[in-house]
């Protein structure tokens, strides 16, 4: 999509002097460079690849819930008040995504859809499902329990016994998305560039001389928006952020009509949505594949999770089996011990910061996460929550 255009617009050489320099063009380092150049610093977002086109082309596209761990859990270990400004975080990065994108006229190739996040329970979890939902409750978050007929009525299936809606969340196309900010961040004047390696960094004169494969570039700070290609630059994140292997699938459209919005289950072990066309994209990282999918640094079909998710959404959907599958993927993604990504100055090293390990929710997190990263470089006041999300609590 888009891709005459931005061959053209994001080619050429890199600058020899920025203020900032984003590595990465995922959904993380996209929002990153728009909210950078939206507060007027001189920024270029080099990617090696296509912009959108590693970790964040792999996932689903699913907003909601925002993150992996249920709520009830996060208020168990971290407390309510805790959990409820991570969420509302969330609530209001996808809110602001999706006023940016909106705004610029990108809402549709971005195929946002706002209609809702769903949640979805069987018989063996929905105790837990209805435990997250008391705790989103009380904590006085948008949310609206749905009974097993009105999980018929919206989504189909058999089995469903009850969920729960989050209200102003969804789902999108990740890979669009990205490419989108990237648009809006080249608007308001960063540089992006596609297909630069970014080699090794040095010191010289009070600078970050950063070696690219297109020239130097000197900066006063870099932002490290990868995941698993933040090994190659820190230690810390080599320790911090585990890679785990994910997989999805794209079907033809089926019978019963579109989702609206985004559809998980507990913990997000299958999520699904369907865009405009009514294609179903799929995806699943099932614990019963932990010794596979584990600390694997390359995305990898597991035919054999492959099979099981295609045969739980058949089983569960039988009304729109059997699956057409047109396309197959794997993707990695960047996993932290407490499920909340790392947002920050890296400890350590002056002038270096990261936007990473989003622990399989980067969608919901990355665009404010970016105007984190942005209130940090022009030090402006600091951002609601954002001290949660500090790499210094690892340190």
């Amino acid at each position: 999509m888009h891709q005459q255009g931005t061959e053209s617009r994001f080619g050429g050489d890199v600058p020899e002097r920025v203020d900032v320099v984003v590595v990465g063009g995922g959904i993380a380092g996209t929002s990153t460079a728009a909210h950078l150049a939206r507060a007027g610093v001189s920024t270029l977002l080099l990617e090696r690849g296509r912009i959108g086109s590693g970790a964040t082309a792999a996932a689903i596209g699913v907003l909601s819930p925002p993150m992996r761990q249920p709520f009830d859990e996060t208020v168990h270990f971290r407390g309510e008040e805790t959990a409820r400004t991570v969420w509302e975080l969330a609530l209001r990065s996808v809110t602001g995504l999706g006023a940016t994108l909106t705004e610029s006229g990108k809402a549709e190739s971005a195929e946002l859809d706002l209609s809702g996040g769903h949640v979805l329970a069987d018989a063996h979890t929905l105790h837990e499902v209805d435990g997250s939902f008391r705790a989103l409750e009380k904590a006085g978050l948008p949310v609206e329990w749905l009974s097993a007929e009105r999980v018929r009525e919206l989504a189909g299936g058999r089995g469903f016994l009850g969920g729960y809606r989050i209200e102003g969340l969804g789902s999108l196309a990740s890979g669009p998305t990205a490419r989108a900010l990237a648009e809006i961040a080249a608007d308001r004047g960063a540089t992006v560039r596609e297909e630069v390696e970014v080699g090794d960094s040095r010191r010289a004169n009070g600078m970050i001389v950063c070696e690219t494969s297109r020239g130097a570039v000197r900066s006063e700070m870099v932002v490290y928006a990868t995941h698993v290609d933040s090994r190659r630059f820190s230690a810390f994140l080599g320790d911090e952020i585990v890679p785990i292997r994910g997989q999805g699938m794209v079907a033809d459209p089926v019978e019963g009509g579109r989702f609206p919005g985004a559809f998980s289950t507990h913990w997000k072990l299958n999520v699904w949505r369907s865009d405009p066309a009514g294609r179903l994209h799929l995806g699943g990282w099932r614990h019963d594949a932990w010794d596979r999918s584990y600390w694997k640094v390359r995305p990898e079909l597991d035919e054999t999770l492959q099979e099981n998710i295609q045969a739980w959404f058949e089983s569960s959907f039988p009304e729109r089996a059997p699956l057409s599958v047109v396309r197959r993927w794997s993707g990695i993604f960047g996993w932290t011990a407490d499920y909340l990504p790392l947002v920050g100055p890296l400890p350590g090293r002056t002038g270096e910061l990261v936007v990473s390990g989003f622990s399989g929710g980067g969608l919901p997190f990355a665009f404010e996460s970016g105007r984190i990263i942005a209130a940090i470089v022009s030090e402006s006041e600091p951002i609601e929550g954002s001290g949660l999300f500090n790499p210094r609590r690892f340190a």
